[in-house]
């Protein structure tokens, strides 16, 4: 006992005189508070701890360890990102370390997102995969739920995998996690008991946040292509990333690889699309549908918002009506100007090639118990509050 007792405080010592550490500071560039604000590291930065030790680096924040992620995005097996959500001030900067610690300790927190993309076999049963491609225009009946579907505990999304490519939304009378038990579609008993469903009808429109082409007169759906791809590339405690990329688009008499990347952070319901690719675009389009002939808020160039009650799929006996609330915001270098066509209210956008055009889409449902909009007042007035909370926090390595 007594050769085991002294090679466990041998392994605790070596490992502590060992471990590795690093403080660097944390800026919140907007001018009002922002709770859990994401903040992502990229560890290339971090020259002071080698790449061999960044599997085991957690993060310290007055002087206790908070939930962390690491992500590997490009796939070459070591992460290059970690991730982790700081309340943070006005103008506000806060110091905050990393450290290197055993796995156990690093992993310790609960997971508070998921994803899933899940096929369907001839018989019926589900393969749960984490990416799948077609050359054509056929899988929204092959995939569960019709594309990939991602959540937080206050809301969750799917981007339908078709040529509309529309994201819907899932809205939560709970905080909790969902998606892994009613795959989008509750039973009655699972309806009764609380649990969230789909809360609007998206028809042909954009949806929230979808990204479009523009012919000049309306939002067109990307039709000539020669494969399109939905993957999961992460999920963890903090965030999952998912991407939904098409390749050689035919758009504006070029053929474009257009990569959409979607990040939605735990205890968060508004989502941060990511737009990638190798060519210039002259005019693409994002926004929010009118839900029932409902109320539109814009405001200058890049923040639009829509409210309205409507029966969320076309059962109307079975089905009550829903409220429903989304939002778009475009940061202005990236938004070119508003136009509203059939159901849709736009913000255009040109891209440049070798850019990441950034924005960001928001969504809730009137039924949801501990943070309720009840009316498109209330739902207008947190749109116009968040879009002044999304500058990115500032990393001072």
């Amino acid at each position: 006992m007594k050769h085991l007792i002294f090679g466990l405080l041998f392994f605790i010592n070596s490992f502590a005189i060992s471990a590795s550490s690093f403080t660097f500071h944390v800026h919140n560039p907007n001018k009002v508070d922002v709770q859990n604000a994401p903040v992502v590291i990229r560890l290339n930065n971090v020259k002071s701890i080698p790449a061999t030790e960044w599997a085991h680096l957690a993060v310290f924040f007055n002087q206790h360890q908070i939930s962390s992620q690491l992500d590997d995005l490009n796939g070459d097996g070591l992460p290059d990102e970690l991730v982790f959500l700081l309340d943070i001030k006005a103008n506000q900067t806060l110091p905050v370390t990393l450290k290197t610690i055993a796995p156990a300790q690093r992993d310790s927190f609960p997971t508070e997102v998921y994803a899933d993309l899940i096929s369907k076999s001839k018989d019926g049963k589900f393969n749960f995969i984490k990416e799948i491609s077609s050359t054509k225009n056929d899988m929204y009946n092959k995939l569960h739920h019709h594309g990939i579907a991602f959540e937080s505990a206050l809301i969750g999304y799917r981007i339908y995998f078709d040529n509309k490519s529309t994201i819907d939304v899932y809205g939560k009378k709970k905080q909790q996690l969902e998606l892994a038990t009613t795959e989008w579609y509750p039973t009655d008993e699972q309806a009764a008991a609380g649990y969230g469903d789909d809360v609007i009808r998206v028809f042909n429109s954009v949806g929230v946040g979808t990204v479009k082409g523009w012919d000049g007169k309306k939002a067109t759906d990307i039709v000539k292509f020669d494969k399109r791809t939905q993957r999961i590339i992460s999920v963890g405690k903090i965030r999952t990333v998912i991407e939904s990329q098409v390749d050689n688009w035919q758009y504006e008499g070029k053929k474009i690889n257009l990569n959409v990347r979607y990040i939605l952070y735990a205890r968060h319901r508004d989502a941060i699309c990511e737009v990638r690719a190798n060519e210039d675009i002259h005019t693409l389009a994002t926004g929010v549908e009118t839900i029932a002939g409902g109320p539109v808020m814009k405001q200058g160039k890049n923040l639009v918002g829509s409210w309205g009650i409507d029966y969320p799929v076309t059962d109307t006996i079975k089905y009550e009506k829903q409220a429903c609330g989304l939002g778009v915001f475009v940061p202005k270098p990236y938004a070119l100007k508003q136009v509203s066509e059939r159901l849709n209210n736009l913000i255009l956008m040109p891209y440049k090639k070798g850019e990441v055009l950034q924005f960001y889409f928001t969504a809730a449902a009137g039924k949801e118990e501990q943070h309720p909009f009840t009316t498109s007042t209330s739902f207008f007035a947190y749109l116009k509050n968040w879009s002044q909370s999304l500058k990115p926090t500032q990393v001072k390595y």
